[in-house]
């Protein structure tokens, strides 16, 4: 037992020397496609939402990453319509010049989405799987710390319905 914590003690520092792992976050507007019928009242689909991710590079151009992702809320009359979860993908990474990198990624979520309305007395809850994709740049202000702009992509559901979520972010990347 102990062998195998010191080998996996050796391959997390010498995965963090090589800079093959990496944390990052974002933050922005973003929106929830939701519907707005005249019972509902007013309704405004735009918030803000944030993500927190951190990655493991294979090699130069593929990376394997982890998600958490709040898409914001819809609120309207009386109510509010949300959606949060966890993301697994495979980013791929394209550099147009050392320090400007393009980002493509492609994977699924496992979002929770829930209902809170005065209607139905308090507040329900659905969890669902969906792909998910994004697009993103990264620029390198230092060999390891980049700011980053990028785009996520995929659908929440709701007791059979399901309308697609979008976070836009500005953020932040460290790669160990």
């Amino acid at each position: 037992m102990k062998k195998i914590a010191l080998a996996a003690l050796l391959a997390v520092s010498f995965g963090g020397a090589s800079a093959q792992v990496y944390v990052g976050g974002g933050f922005g507007p973003s929106h929830v496609n939701l519907d707005c019928p005249v019972i509902l009242g007013k309704c405004d689909t735009s918030d803000t939402g944030y993500k927190v991710y951190g990655g493991y590079k294979l090699n130069q151009a593929v990376a394997l990453e982890v998600a958490y992702v709040d898409f914001g809320k819809a609120k309207f009359t009386g109510g509010s319509f949300a959606s949060d979860g966890f993301l697994i993908n495979a980013a791929f990474r394209h550099n147009f010049t050392r320090e400007l990198n393009g980002v493509a990624r492609l994977g699924v979520a496992t979002l929770d989405t829930k209902l809170s309305a005065n209607v139905i007395g308090g507040s329900q809850t659905d969890s669902s799987t969906k792909l998910y994709f994004g697009l993103g740049v990264e620029y390198a202000l230092q060999k390891n710390f980049k700011v980053t702009a990028g785009a996520d992509f995929t659908n929440a559901e709701f007791q059979g319905d399901s309308g697609a979520v979008r976070l836009l972010s500005i953020g932040a990347q460290y790669d160990f």
